[in-house]
């Protein structure tokens, strides 16, 4: 029970500790130009949909600052200007939207319909052919 206890509470701090090795620091934006144009920076990636910018330092640690849309290009020639790998976060994948499910509600309501005039139509022939047996028997039904 206790091994139990203890093997949770260590994966619990691990997952803790990794969660937050991984997050990028968040800083302002000069901050994070001055270090672009003097640190150790390895890489960049720009996200143009939500106006931010992340760099990845030689010891793998990561700041993010959002950017003015206007200074996108000067960011980008400096990042050039200091061969500093750059990448541009892709924009999410929009599914295509489906067929509303009304279509399907509109079938079964035409099936029900013609469902409806066979039945009728099978009752009328039943009705007219018992009623051609009966006057046919002399007004005695088949079944008496």
């Amino acid at each position: 029970m206790r091994a139990t206890a203890l093997a949770i509470a260590l994966l619990a701090a691990l997952s803790i500790a990794s969660g937050s090795a991984l997050a990028a620091t968040p800083v302002s934006y000069p901050e994070l130009l001055r270090q672009v144009r003097s640190g150790p920076v390895i890489r960049a990636i720009i996200n143009r949909t939500s106006g931010d910018v992340e760099i990845k330092f030689r010891d793998l640690s990561e700041w993010e600052a959002f950017y003015p849309r206007s200074e996108q290009p000067q960011l980008q020639r400096l990042l050039h200007a200091r061969h500093i790998r750059v990448l541009f976060a892709s924009r999410p994948h929009v599914p295509r939207s489906r067929a509303a499910a009304v279509h399907h509600h509109l079938r079964y309501i035409a099936a029900a319909v013609i469902a409806a005039f066979a039945l009728s139509g099978a009752g009328a022939y039943l009705y007219s052919r018992r009623r051609r047996a009966a006057r046919a028997g002399g007004g005695a039904t088949p079944g008496s």
